[in-house]
């Protein structure tokens, strides 16, 4: 009974700083809304607007560490010879343990699911040579990102790109494109982007900013980058778009690749197709819930 209570308590001490800690650190009183100023789409005015987020207080630290000092102490009273009363300060014990958890509201982060059903995710890509310039997209995007709106700097990751999906308006070219020169859709099905970091992350509203490094992987080869995002994280508003209940996260992005670092027709064609490629991304995933 001794260890037990002792272990509960070192535990819960524990857990109730990182928790304070991970969800603030709030120094005041514990809060229920946050206030944040976001743009009007429509009318591009700014105004305040009020999101429901518990964030606890130095009260309810001050409470968790006390429950924890108390449960510690009892550990040092003698030991109790009846079974029931072992069983009642057991039952006490656990029944504290629940109470001061739901009242701490431990956060997790969200995980999106950016397969889309609606087919709207896209990436654009652009060659532009002296000879000609040419644009296409790819749409088969896949993969899982989690994300926690309190600690955006904790993003991970992973997205993947269907080579097949990648289309261009010419058949020909498109031909080329998919064949074992460029491409190789057949050997390479997948292009992947896996999620490392995030530096100078900045929060605007729902809005995120932030220099994501991740590694790419194009015809097998990876090579680590840095790409800037713009997070955008639209609590509740996935019912909007698919009838659900839960989140909607948006991820935009623009960066420029060398098509020579992986190995695609490298140094050759630079006066039909120039050596940068230039990728834009528009997509959003889904955190569904219930």
């Amino acid at each position: 009974m001794r260890e037990f209570l002792r272990t509960v308590s070192l535990g819960w001490a524990a857990m109730s700083l990182l928790a304070w800690l991970a969800l603030g650190p709030n120094l005041g009183w514990t809060k229920t809304s946050v206030t944040t100023w976001q743009k009007d789409p429509v009318t591009e005015l700014e105004g305040p607007v009020v999101e429901k987020r518990f964030i606890p207080g130095v009260e309810v630290l001050a409470l968790s560490l006390l429950s924890a000092v108390v449960l510690f102490a009892s550990s040092l009273l003698k030991r109790k010879t009846r079974n029931n009363q072992f069983s009642a300060m057991k039952n006490k014990t656990i029944g504290l343990f629940l109470l001061c958890s739901a009242a701490l509201g431990w956060a997790a982060p969200i995980e999106f699911d950016f397969k889309d059903p609606k087919g709207v995710n896209n990436i654009v890509f652009k060659t532009d040579a002296p000879l000609e310039s040419i644009n296409g997209t790819a749409t088969a995007i896949s993969g899982k990102v989690t994300f926690d709106p309190a600690n955006p700097d904790q993003i991970k990751g992973k997205i993947l790109v269907a080579t097949s999906s990648l289309h261009v308006g010419n058949p020909t070219m498109k031909g080329h494109l998919h064949s074992d020169a460029w491409m190789d859709v057949a050997r390479y099905p997948d292009i992947t982007f896996e999620v490392l970091k995030a530096a100078n992350v900045k929060a605007d509203g729902n809005a995120t900013t932030a220099d994501v490094a991740g590694k790419l992987t194009i015809k097998g080869v990876t090579k680590e980058i840095t790409v800037p995002v713009k997070l955008t994280y639209l609590k509740d508003k996935l019912k909007a778009r698919s009838g659900k209940e839960g989140d909607l996260l948006v991820l935009r992005a623009s960066f420029t690749i060398k098509r020579s670092d992986y190995g695609i027709n490298a140094a050759k064609f630079e006066e039909k197709v120039s050596n940068d490629v230039e990728l834009s991304l528009s997509l959003a995933g889904s955190a569904p819930r219930g």
